[in-house]
């Protein structure tokens, strides 16, 4: 009986790394960790980091030095988000495996990282007065970029800061293998992988693992919200799972509103970006300048594209949309190059004159301006106007800047210019990060000097959205949580067919996978028997497979002659005829077409295709499953052709899970 054992190794519960074993095979699910905590929180002499929860001081290569990584097989990243750890791994550990992720994960996540390693540098950069404030030279800003690519001997400085370089970044990139949503990969003999949209960023997705023929689903950061730029959340990870395992969700004790229901959390999601935009077109209108700060992807881009056009269809005078940002150039151009990633009412644009996103016409009309940095900014020349400002939330210097500027330039701005409507008395900083700590932390700074409008857009799973979600599973027999999801749900876990279980930081979980998938016991013993008469290591199985009452068994019946040993040669050639009485099936079968047997087997996660026989009055549906093939005769009573027992078992076990939901 196969067993999962589940380890996280991340204290923060946004992020997760999650290491994985099913019998022999191990695994790695993401590779988060909490980046800010790198470059934000001072380091001591060993490099050790202190987490803003505990105050407790924690290394990721301290967590991670406890892996035998030699024996780790493959990572699965599920979207940007979730790579920190990765150039680590990849370049200081004894890992060799293969790395998957989607190409718009892959390409977001390094734009992360080195926007990460970027504020790692520049918080070491010594300081100049610069137009009467404090700003960064924009020579201190070269250095910092060029000393990228810096090995060191990891004694640096900044080193201890962050485990890896700007050439590691790119090492670990060019390791990663692209897969697409729904593509089925093979990454070890008898694993496969699926993958499927989460609905949560441009390229995310959700895996399910199938080893010996059970499936486990890993739910990662997911959404349900249809309003955003990327492709929605995809229900098949778990309607053919037999072990799901949720990777995190918003913890119930920063979660605002809890109200149970797809429809719900998209109208919460909608609700609150129309909220942000309604507040910038406001202060735009009276020629005022907003501040947003947000990493320019996500839900930036969202209500980037909102505020151009709510601003065009007003006919109110364009602002100047800066973005600063070492990566938000490359973040936004990916939005565009990658349309078939987008969600539906997106890429039907992209057949269509418009393009997607707004920042093309930006360009045009020279209202669109990328900076590095603040230092950037001070050397570039900028068009008269109203601005638009997107900052990400660790750049703190340049949101204290702005904030700091904007309200002296408000104390200045006299009656008469206010009047006129030449002077910049209106101004707003908006936010929309939901990551309650550090937002909270930086409203109480800037409330001191500036009123900040936080609107936090939580687009992750709550405790009750995962509720809902697990209706869905129809399959399940396992399902594993954070401890503090496991909180809410266990007290109602008997109304559930599944056991449910919890994992924490560095406690590994261990769950035996049912055997209800293995063959029925009077089955397994006709197998034991072939096998010792025979002397093989396997045997083919013949016999009459019946379906009846939701149950399968092996019936001889007394017209058929007792099996014969087959040797090895036969073995491979011939194929387990195995009919299936009518009196055991629904007594409707003549309603059922190949066309939609094949579509039911496909909804489940079958590859059967409807055949085209020879004689116009069969009717067969062909299907490939690992292991084998079979063909499903509709003539009469239904029949079953296999080329193996396991596949015998697959087959049958798949039209009982039809016929019983018919």
């Amino acid at each position: 009986m196969p067993s999962i054992s589940v380890v996280s190794f991340s204290p923060h519960e946004r992020f997760h790394l999650l290491l994985c074993e099913l019998d022999d095979t191990m695994f790695i699910v993401d590779c988060g960790w909490p980046l800010d905590t790198l470059y934000s929180d001072e380091a001591d002499d060993t490099g050790k980091l202190r987490t803003a929860k505990s105050g407790t001081r924690l290394d990721p290569r301290d967590a991670l030095s406890t892996i035998n990584w030699a024996r780790v097989d493959f990572i699965l990243l599920s979207n940007y988000e979730q790579m920190t750890l990765l150039p680590y791994i990849t370049e200081y550990t004894e890992f060799s495996g293969p790395v998957y992720a989607t190409e718009p994960a892959k390409a977001y996540g390094r734009c992360v990282l080195e926007e990460g390693l970027c504020a790692a540098l520049q918080g070491k950069a010594p300081a100049a007065t610069h137009g009467g404030s404090s700003l960064p030279m924009a020579s201190t800003s070269a250095v910092s970029h060029s000393s990228w690519s810096h090995a060191g001997g990891g004694r640096d400085e900044w080193k201890a800061r962050l485990p890896y370089t700007q050439r590691d970044i790119i090492a670990a990139m060019e390791k990663i293998t692209d897969v697409r949503h729904n593509e089925v990969i093979s990454p070890v003999p008898f694993v496969q992988v699926y993958t499927r949209s989460s609905g949560y960023s441009i390229g995310s997705a959700n895996w399910t693992v199938e080893y010996k023929n059970h499936r486990t689903a890993f739910v990662s950061t997911s959404t349900f919200a249809t309003c955003l730029h990327p492709q929605e959340w995809d229900p098949k990870v778990l309607s053919d799972a037999q072990a799901i395992v949720f990777c995190d969700a918003v913890d119930p004790a920063n979660s605002e509103d809890d109200e149970v229901g797809a429809a719900r959390a998209n109208a919460q999601v909608h609700q609150r970006i129309n909220q942000l935009c309604s507040t910038a077109i406001s202060t735009l209108k009276q020629r005022g300048r907003v501040l947003l700060i947000g990493e320019p992807y996500g839900v930036t881009q969202d209500v980037f594209q909102l505020v151009a056009e709510h601003t065009q269809a007003l006919n109110l005078p364009l602002p100047q949309f800066i973005f600063v940002s070492p990566v938000a150039e490359r973040t936004l151009q990916y939005g565009n190059i990658m349309g078939e990633w987008l969600c539906e009412s997106k890429q039907a644009l992209l057949y269509l004159p418009e393009y997607p996103f707004a920042d093309k016409d930006l360009r045009q009309k020279n209202h669109l301006h990328f900076v590095h940095s603040l230092a950037d900014l001070a050397t570039k020349t900028i068009p008269q106007g109203n601005w638009f400002v997107v900052v990400p939330p660790h750049d703190t210097a340049t949101i204290d800047f702005f904030a700091r500027r904007w309200k002296q330039d408000a104390q200045r701005c006299s009656s008469a210019e206010m009047a006129s409507g030449t002077g910049m008395a209106r101004y707003s900083i908006l936010m929309h990060d939901d990551d309650v700590a550090r937002s909270q932390s930086l409203v109480n700074r800037l409330s001191v000097s500036s009123e900040i409008t936080f609107v936090p857009i939580s687009r992750r799973f709550t405790y009750r959205n995962i509720e809902q979600s697990l209706a869905s599973a129809i399959n399940a027999q396992h399902v594993l949580m954070p401890s503090s999801i496991y909180a809410r749900l266990a007290a109602g876990a008997s109304r559930y067919e599944f056991k449910m279980f919890e994992f924490s930081h560095l406690q590994a979980t261990t769950v035996d996978l049912s055997a209800d998938r293995h063959l029925p016991l009077n089955i397994q013993k006709e197998m034991t028997h072939q096998i010792k008469s025979s002397g093989k290591q396997c045997a083919v199985v013949t016999g009459q497979l019946s379906l009846a009452a939701g149950k399968i068994r092996l019936e001889y019946p007394g017209e058929l002659a007792p099996a014969q040993a087959l040797d090895t040669a036969a073995a491979s050639e011939s194929s387990v005829r195995s009919a299936v009485p009518v009196s055991s099936l629904p007594r409707d079968l003549s309603m059922w077409t190949p066309e939609r047997l094949a579509d039911e087997l496909s909804e489940i996660g079958i590859n059967a295709t409807a055949a085209a026989p020879s004689d116009p009055l069969d009717k067969m549906v062909r299907i490939v499953v690992p292991g084998g093939s079979a063909t499903i005769r509709m003539r009469g009573g239904w029949s079953v052709d296999c080329s193996s027992v396991s596949t015998q078992w697959t087959v049958m076990d798949s039209l009982r899970r039809v016929l019983k939901c018919a």
